[in-house]
């Protein structure tokens, strides 16, 4: 892409000299470069289904009884 802006041409310029002389610098101290495989990644695993399959029995808790229900209890295991 062409910038207009050309400062920030200038500065980019100053940038790449300033890596080129590091990397001139690294080689006349005698460093290597070795070029490493690239990252290939797992693809992500298909999305979870948001249904329940209908054969899958649900292990939830029970629900408490309610205060109503608690006092209809009582009253039936006193007529016991």
């Amino acid at each position: 892409m062409i910038s207009l802006n050309l400062s920030a041409v200038k500065e980019n310029e100053e940038t790449s000299a300033r890596i080129a002389a590091a990397i001139a610098a690294f080689e006349a101290r005698g460093g290597q470069f070795h070029f490493a495989p690239g990252f290939y990644g797992k693809p992500k695993p298909p999305a979870r289904s948001q249904t329940v399959d209908p054969s899958t029995v649900l292990k939830r808790r029970r629900k408490k009884p309610t205060a109503t229900e608690c006092i209809t209890f009582r009253e039936l295991a006193e007529a016991l």
